[in-house]
This record gives C-alpha cells, structure tokens and sequence, in this order.
C-alpha cells in the first residue's frame, strides 16, 4: 500500500532542479514522458518478489479538492475572485448567469455546479493543469483506478465511488492470458452497470426508467463500514437493480423504506434458497438457473414486503 505520492513527487522535482543546475535544461513537452518513466520504475518494482509471487500495489492519493483552502474561503465569493484565479471562459459565463440573477456564488452553490473554488488549488481552477499531471501520469500505467468524490461523500455515498470516472484496463486491448479485474457472476450482474449509471448523469436526455435503474444500482453499491459483503451478497443485491427487480421500489419507497428494503434482501434469499448464495460466493459463478432461482426469491420478497 502507497498512501503518499508527495515524496516521490519531491524527488522528481529535486531531480529536475539538479538536472538544470548542471545545465541540462527540462521541457515541459518531455517533462510528461520522463515523468512516466520516473513512476513506471516505482510500479515495475512492485511485483518483484523472491520465489515468483507477485504483489498488488495499491496507490492512495488524495484528489483535488474543489473547495477553497481555510485561509481563502469566503462567504460568498465575486465574479473578480474568478477571473483573477483564471477560470475559463465556460465557467465564467456560468458564473456571470447566477450572479446577473442574484445568486450569491456561495461554495455550496459552487458544489452543486462541480466548479472548484478560488483558492482550492484545482487543476480545473486556479491550480492549473500541472497541479494534477503527475497523477495522471501514474494512473495512465496502472491497470486500473478508482476516483472517490467529494461531493458523493457529502451527500452519504458509502464508498463515495464515481463510475464515470473510474475503470480497468485488466484484460482490454490484449489477446494474451491476463487475469481478469472481476468473476464471471459480478461481469453476469454488472454488464450495463456503467451505461445505466452515465445515462443518468444526463439531465436532459434520461428517461425516468433510466434514472430509477441507476437509482437502484447506486442504492444497492453502498456498504456499511468495517462490513464487508460476500461475493454471493454482492451478486444478489446487483442482480435485483441491474435485472429490474427494484425500479418500482426506487418510486413507491421513501429512503428509510428502501434501506428497510435492501436490509432483508440477503436474508429472505437465504430462507428461499439457503445453498444459493454460498455456492455463487464459492464459484464465483452464476448460471441461468441460478438467476431464475435469484429472481423468483426476490420477486417474492419484494411482493411481500411492499404489498
């Protein structure tokens, strides 16, 4: 586990510095390739492992945050405090349109838009795009990432996970054996996850449909802290959003009856199938048989619990 990028980053830059004192001067156009080199070196060591074993190099680092820092917050920030940070023109005809309608440019309105801040040293702000190169550059090697939100994590997202902004590369782009990122009953549940959950990100194009199905996949991807689910637990809460199984739930349930809802899930498929589950967890797999069992056992709940 890696849960500090900065030293590596002090390096880099002291090697820079170094690097120019002796009068080899360093482009920014081949700065971006060099850095690459300097992190595959850092991920390549990694697997290195007396005996032939390999290991997983996990990689913390915190995202930018959009909200300014302590000493530059404001109550309400003014159309200057923008245009001397630097924003685009986007952002800034954005922010023209509120403030021409009175709206105070309050950090909580800002939130709501994903605009960062002044002061929040944002690479989409007044930090500029070198703030966040260097973590681009890991990630472009790494087979894969995860982007925790912010702004998930104020509204109670548990874990705060982004979709859109998270992916693999485990097994794409190559016909050569490599191991896979899931098991074959998470990619059964999981194959129009992503698509139902960017659909609804569109406020104009979404169907209702759409946004109740990713309403429901997004319910039922929270987890209780320190709880982790099995694999059967995780199939099954999956399989009732992606399958459909919880759309009228999403609309005729207020929020504390829908959680009530996806409490007792796991445990009335157990009563209807108790083997069901633990051989998905052992296998790793879900067969059609097994869904037909999965989606009668939780078609009956649901009957039962909302009728």
């Amino acid at each position: 586990m890696l849960d500090d990028l900065e030293p590596f980053l002090r390096v880099w830059k002291a090697s820079c510095s170094a690097a120019e004192a002796l009068g080899k001067e360093v482009r920014a156009e081949e700065e971006g390739s060099q850095l690459r080199g300097f992190y595959s070196a850092l991920t390549e060591r990694a697997h290195r492992r007396i005996g032939g074993d390999t290991v997983t190099l996990i990689v913390v680092q915190p995202s930018p945050s959009i909200r300014a820092a302590s000493d530059a917050r404001k109550e309400a920030f003014s159309i200057a405090d923008f245009e001397a940070a630097g924003f685009s023109q986007r952002a800034l005809g954005r922010l023209r349109a509120l403030d021409e309608k009175g709206v105070a440019l309050t950090e909580a309105v800002l939130e709501k838009l994903a605009i960062p801040a002044p002061g929040s040293g944002h690479p989409r702000a007044d930090g500029g795009r070198a703030a966040g190169q260097h973590v681009e550059e890991l990630t472009s090697l790494v087979d894969g990432h995860i982007e925790l939100s912010e702004l998930l994590a104020a509204a109670g997202r548990n874990p705060p996970v982004d979709p859109s902004q998270s992916l693999t590369r485990i097994g794409v782009g190559s016909t050569k054996l490599r191991p896979k990122a899931t098991s074959a009953a998470m990619r059964a549940v999981t194959r129009a996850l992503r698509l139902e959950l960017a659909s609804a990100a569109d406020p104009v194009h979404c169907e209702p449909a759409q946004r109740r199905r990713a309403a429901a996949c997004t319910r039922v991807l929270q987890q209780a802290d320190l709880e982790p689910m099995g694999l059967g637990e995780q199939v099954a809460l999956l399989f009732a959003a992606t399958d459909g199984l919880l759309d009228r739930a999403v609309d005729a349930l207020d929020s504390a009856e829908l959680d009530a809802l996806l409490d007792g899930l796991v445990g009335a498929v157990n009563a209807a199938a108790p083997e069901l589950l633990p051989k998905v967890s052992r296998s790793a797999d879900l067969t059609e048989a097994q869904m037909e069992t999965l989606r009668d056992a939780v078609k009956s709940y649901i009957a039962a619990s909302t009728a």
